[in-house]
């Protein structure tokens, strides 16, 4: 839904708090502010939690907010074949891309449960559906690698990336999909 950023920052503020090593923000815009900043860097560097973005859906190069902060992970979302996700049935609906983004996750087409015991049909797309799959891998690097700090969990997660820029697909974005997709493996 739709609620005022101080809220947003005090749950940030409450996870970090409550002992949360991994932050998810499936959720943003495109006003930032060092209010917001300081929200991230309390989290990063007082609490040792890693901030985690989705880069937004409207196709463009934007910066956008939490994920465009320093020291948060800004997540773009891909297509099964590593492809920036795009709808091409809608307008400006697909994966933000620029020199903000640290990595890509699957975010076209996933499944995803629904009310009512059931599953969405036909699958459901965008950067906030990508950004808990890296949030995911981020857990499992700090359950592996249990003393890394919070900026150690980021690296880690941006260095083992396949790079998409190679691909021709993504001719137009080279540049702009930062390391590339996750690998967990």
């Amino acid at each position: 839904g739709f609620g005022l950023f101080s809220w947003i920052s005090s749950a940030i503020v409450y996870a970090a708090d409550h002992g949360c090593q991994i932050i998810n923000c499936s959720w943003g815009g495109t006003g930032g502010s060092q209010f917001g900043q300081s929200i991230v860097d309390y989290a990063t560097f007082n609490m040792n939690s890693l901030v985690m973005a989705a880069a937004g859906n409207n196709d463009l190069e934007l910066v956008f907010y939490p994920s465009a902060y320093n020291n948060v992970i800004n997540v773009g979302g891909s297509d099964s074949i590593d492809k920036k996700w795009d709808d091409p049935a809608v307008a400006n609906h697909g994966s933000n891309y620029g020199i903000y983004l640290d990595v890509f996750a699957p975010g076209d087409e996933l499944y995803s449960t629904w009310g009512g015991n059931t599953y969405l049909q036909g699958g459901t797309s965008g950067t906030s559906f990508a950004c808990p799959i890296a949030a995911g891998v981020a857990g499992i690097i700090k359950s592996y690698y249990p003393s890394y700090s919070a900026k150690q969990i980021g690296e880690q997660l941006k260095v083992t990336c396949d790079n998409m820029d190679v691909l021709p697909q993504n001719a137009p974005y080279v540049g702009k999909l930062g390391y590339g997709r996750i690998n967990l493996y």
